[in-house]
């Protein structure tokens, strides 16, 4: 089964969509990108539609395979960032591993470049539901073919990841060849409780 008819299927019993609705590219980002920020059980693209949540590598592991459905093909592109965590949101238990980690917040972000008719290329992001504004994260409320989104991090080095590799291997790659143990494991911590602020919205 094509994964457009997974989506459709999975949106449909969830009440959050019409049978009748037919699935274009603006309609595909906003339900991917409408997901819970959560990590679901692998990142698979079935597994996102079906546990119906997601990071930012597995949502655009599953909007690029959606969109290449719809005749829009894409590069899925990584990025590292880095941002400065304040002192005064760490509880005292990770005091240590907060200092260890150089007070800062790292990631090795994905998006999508998409290929776009007659229009070049377009940055898609679609890492936070609508839902997490309300905590300040960046979100694409829109999606015009030809006109770019905004990216949820803030790059410093970027790639094309070659699309002979495993995505999710490209990714654990770069965060381990650039940050340290101790700014990784701040870093589970740090995603698991976006987890929890944006699935309580």
């Amino acid at each position: 089964m094509r994964l457009l008819d997974l989506l459709k299927s999975e949106a449909v019993k969830r009440v959050l969509i019409d049978p009748s609705l037919e699935l274009d590219p603006a309609t595909v980002f906003s339900m991917v990108r409408d997901m819970p920020y959560q990590r679901a059980s692998d990142r698979r693209p079935e597994t996102t539609i079906a546990e119906w949540r997601g990071t930012c590598s597995g949502k655009h592991y599953l909007l690029q395979a959606l969109f290449a459905e719809l005749g829009l093909p894409s590069k899925l592109i990584a990025c590292t960032t880095v941002e400065p965590v304040d002192p005064g949101e760490i509880p005292p238990s990770l005091k240590s591993l907060y200092e260890a980690a150089n007070r800062r917040f790292v990631d090795v972000h994905n998006y999508l470049m998409v290929t776009v008719p007659d229009d070049g290329q377009m940055v898609v992001d679609a890492t936070f539901p609508l839902s997490a504004r309300k905590s300040g994260m960046v979100v694409n409320e829109a999606f015009v073919l030809g006109q770019d989104q905004q990216v949820a991090a803030k790059p410093l080095e970027t790639w094309v990841i070659p699309p002979e590799r495993v995505a999710q291997d490209f990714k654990d790659q770069l965060l381990k060849e650039h940050f340290t143990s101790a700014e990784l494991e701040f870093r589970e911590i740090v995603i698991a409780f976006l987890d929890e602020v944006t699935a309580d919205q």
